[in-house]
């Protein structure tokens, strides 16, 4: 079984702390980080307890990638968080 850090999902950016700057996350662990660590206190409602759930879940069952992925999504767009699903605009360019 894998670790649960190396648990990958399609690329996305969030912009956190500096406005513009995207930080790419790539995998359910670095959500999970972001949304307990660096997600604003007043920010955490619902959706974010959600994603919480859907992180925590997903990293359980080494399952539901995609699913934590969506729920992270919608709660950054609850919370007025930058966020850009795009996975191509952040994979790595082929060699």
């Amino acid at each position: 079984m894998p670790e649960p850090s190396s648990m990958p999902i399609p690329p996305l950016g969030i912009v956190l702390d500096r406005p513009g700057k995207y930080r790419v996350v790539t995998s359910v662990a670095a959500m999970g980080e972001i949304l307990t660590m660096r997600w604003p206190e007043d920010q955490q409602g619902d959706a974010w307890q959600a994603a919480v759930s859907a992180c925590l879940r997903a990293l359980e069952e080494q399952a539901n990638g995609e699913a934590a992925r969506a729920a992270f999504i919608m709660a950054a767009e609850d919370a007025g968080i930058r966020v850009n699903a795009d996975a191509e605009q952040f994979r790595p360019p082929k060699l």
